[in-house]
């Protein structure tokens, strides 16, 4: 019969070293293209969550941000100024214009913001993808 920790891991660790090496260097790739402090609070939370709708084409406002994440719209408001003052959130409809409202408007990332997302979220999907089924 195995042991607790015997059924948890794996007892070829072989790839373990490998996988870990990879996960830290996503993680560092992630924090050249995003501000380190965007994987803290809600702020990755919110990228991914604009990330998803906008390649799912579904416009998303602030109130459902706040809404899915659980949180009041107030503090998702505060996490969106600091994303668009770092030019990595727009208004949906009209790309990378200036002129939108945090509020009211749909949201999505900005070309930059959707590209870097994008690379970091297939990054950790070739690492979780070529980890063995334990």
């Amino acid at each position: 019969m195995l042991s607790e920790i015997e059924r948890i891991f794996p007892t070829n660790c072989s790839n373990v070293k490998v996988d870990i090496a990879a996960m830290a260097a996503a993680r560092k790739k992630r924090s050249e293209l995003f501000n380190e402090q965007y994987f803290t609070n809600k702020f990755w939370d919110i990228i991914l969550l604009l990330y998803s709708h906008e390649i799912n084409e579904l416009p998303i406002d602030s109130a459902e941000i706040a809404n899915h994440l659980e949180i009041d719209q107030s503090s998702v408001l505060r996490y969106l100024t600091a994303l668009e003052n770092d030019d990595i959130v727009c208004a949906y409809d009209l790309a990378e214009d200036d002129c939108f409202d945090l509020a009211r408007d749909k949201l999505s990332l900005t070309r930059s913001g959707f590209e870097n997302a994008g690379i970091i979220v297939q990054q950790v999907r070739k690492i979780l993808t070529s980890m063995p089924n334990v």
